[in-house]
C-alpha cells in the first residue's frame, strides 16, 4: 500500500496536464500514487492520462461525470490507498522534492496536516513569485495560536493531510460551490491536534492561465457568502465561535473584500448593488465591528470595501468613468 495518495482533479486541461503528471512522476520520494479523476473532460485529458498509466503503474485513472472540482476531489477521496493524502490542481505543477518533504515532515513531526508556501506561476512571463506564509516555520494547534485559522491560506493543494483527518470526521469539500476551499479548510485546522508550517515553495500555481476558475466573475459571485455560511455555521455548531470571533472576521472579511472587488467589473447594477448589501447585511450579523486583531487590507485603496454606501458609490464612479 502506498503512504501517499495524490488526487489530481483533471477537467480539460489538456495543455498543462503533461507538465502536471511528469512532476509527479519524477518525485525523489517514491512512495505514492496518482489518482487521475478525469472529470468528464472533453478535451484530450484523457488520453494523456491512459499514457501515464501505461509508463507507471503508480498511476491510476479514474472516470466520472462532470461535477465539478470539489466533486472530483471527494470522488478521490473515497479511492485512497495511503496514509497521507495531497490534493494537486490538473494545471498546476510540483517541486521535485515536495512529497518527501511533506511525508518527512508528517513523520517526524507526527502531523495531522502539513502547510507549505508556493510560487505563482505567470505563463505570460514563465517567471515564479514566491508567495511566503504569514505563519512561523514549526508546530502548532488552533488553540496554541488561534493567528493560524486567520493566516492560513485557504488552498487544498499546498498542504498534506493524514488521510483520518477528512474520513474520522467526514469532512468532505461543498459541491457545486466556487471557494469551496474556504468551506472546507477552517474546519480541517479545527479538527487537526498537529500542524505543521514551512516557508518552502513546493508547488507551482498557475495564476495567469485562460479560463481559471479563481479570475471568473458572474452570478456564482455569491458562492463566496455561501462558503462564509458554511464556516460560520461550523464553528458555532462546534461551540468554537465565541473563541476564533476575531480571527474569522479576518478570514472572512478579506475573501469578501476579494469578490467585492470582482463585483466592479459587473455591469448588471441591480446585482451588484443585492450582492454589496448581502455582503455588509452578512457581516453586520456576524461580525459588526470591523476587524480590530488583524488588518483585511491588502492595500490601502481597499479600505473603501469595508463600508456598504462607499462601495456603491464606488461603483457608480467606475460605471462612469469607463
Amino acid at each position: 500500500m502506498p503512504r501517499v495518495s495524490v488526487v489530481v482533479p483533471i477537467y480539460n486541461v489538456e495543455a498543462y496536464l503533461e507538465k502536471n503528471l511528469n512532476s509527479l512522476l519524477n518525485q525523489r520520494y517514491q512512495d505514492f500514487e496518482v489518482l487521475c479523476i478525469n472529470d468528464g473532460s472533453t478535451d484530450n485529458c484523457m488520453h494523456i492520462i491512459n499514457e501515464f498509466v501505461k509508463k507507471d503503474s503508480r498511476f491510476i485513472a479514474l472516470n466520472k461525470v462532470n461535477g465539478g472540482l470539489s466533486d472530483a476531489r471527494n470522488f478521490g477521496l473515497r479511492f485512497v490507498k495511503g496514509e497521507y493524502v495531497m490534493f494537486i490542481d490538473g494545471d498546476d505543477f510540483c517541486e521535485k522534492e515536495m512529497l518527501g518533504e511533506c511525508v518527512k515532515h508528517m513523520d517526524e513531526d507526527k502531523l495531522d496536516m502539513f502547510v507549505f508556501a508556493y510560487n505563482q506561476y505567470y505563463l505570460e512571463k514563465n517567471t515564479k513569485e514566491f508567495i511566503a506564509l504569514n505563519i512561523q516555520d514549526g508546530v502548532t494547534s488552533l488553540k496554541e495560536n488561534p493567528s493560524i485559522l486567520a493566516y492560513t491560506p485557504n488552498a487544498a493543494w499546498n498542504k498534506m493531510y493524514r488521510v483520518d483527518l477528512f474520513k474520522d470526521h467526514n469532512i468532505t469539500y461543498p459541491f457545486g460551490y466556487r471557494h469551496q476551499d474556504l468551506g472546507t479548510t477552517p474546519k480541517l485546522i479545527y479538527y487537526a491536534k498537529r500542524i505543521g508550517y514551512a516557508n518552502k515553495a513546493y508547488y507551482n500555481y498557475l495564476i495567469d492561465r485562460p479560463n481559471n476558475i479563481t479570475r471568473q466573475v458572474d452570478e456564482k459571485i455569491y458562492h463566496i457568502l455561501d462558503m462564509a455560511k458554511e464556516v460560520v455555521n461550523f464553528y458555532q455548531e462546534v461551540g468554537y465561535f465565541d473563541e476564533v470571533k476575531e480571527e474569522l472576521n479576518y478570514l472572512i472579511t478579506i475573501n469578501l473584500i476579494n469578490s467585492l472587488v470582482k463585483a466592479m467589473t459587473l455591469k448588471d447594477r441591480k446585482f451588484v448593488f443585492a450582492f454589496i448589501d448581502d455582503v455588509f447585511d452578512f457581516r453586520e450579523q456576524y461580525f459588526p465591528h470591523n476587524c480590530v486583531k488583524y488588518n483585511p487590507l491588502e492595500r490601502k485603496s481597499h479600505a473603501l470595501y469595508l463600508y456598504r454606501n462607499l462601495c456603491k458609490a464606488y461603483y457608480l464612479y467606475q460605471r462612469k468613468v469607463h
